[in-house]
């Protein structure tokens, strides 16, 4: 009953299991950190958009850039906590599928079988039709291939037929033979 319970302390938004583990809420905090002092390097290190002008009708004095120089390295903060909080959810999330997957092999192990056997069966219809395919296109491209060697021949036999000495052109398949020779 401990193990069960111990195992169900996340909760479920739309069939999605949110675990909170330490690594996760460690990886929360110091992504809403790094929010909070991105925010505030924006708001306090920006200079303004119009500067007050300088004494004496001169013109304001260059603005301040060094606070900039922490922007970069805030943002990369930002960035790579909120990338962390991406990778210990994932992470969270495949380890609690293999819990499941371990704490119920004989479904796991079922379900696996019948994906295979529907995956057999369609590999075999699939087969099946491809060779349908085929054996109709050889078909056809063998009636095709005779139906062309006999217009071949009759072309033929018509171009030979109307020369002015067709007895010229035909030769015989097998020769004769000579006697004694």
């Amino acid at each position: 009953m401990t193990e069960r319970v111990r195992a169900d302390h996340g909760s479920t938004v739309g069939g999605l299991s949110i675990q909170m583990s330490r690594l996760l809420l460690v990886c929360l905090v110091v992504a809403t950190a790094a929010t909070g002092a991105l925010i505030i390097t924006i708001l306090v290190g920006l200079p303004p958009a119009h500067p007050p002008p300088g004494p004496n009708g001169l013109p304001p004095p260059p603005p301040d850039l060094r606070p900039l120089a922490t922007f970069p390295v805030v943002t990369g903060l930002f960035v790579l906590s909120w990338l962390s909080v991406v990778v210990v959810f994932s992470r969270d999330q495949i380890l609690q599928r293999i819990r499941q997957v371990q704490r119920e092999p004989e479904v796991a192990v079922q379900r696996v079988d019948e994906l295979f056997a529907e995956l057999r069966s369609q590999l075999a219809a699939d087969r099946e039709r491809e060779l349908r395919m085929l054996e109709e296109r050889i078909a056809e491209l063998t009636t095709e291939y005779g139906e062309q060697r006999e217009t071949d021949g009759y072309l033929s036999g018509l171009r030979v037929a109307t020369t002015e000495d067709p007895a010229g052109k035909v030769h015989a398949i097998r020769r004769e033979r000579r006697p004694g020779g």
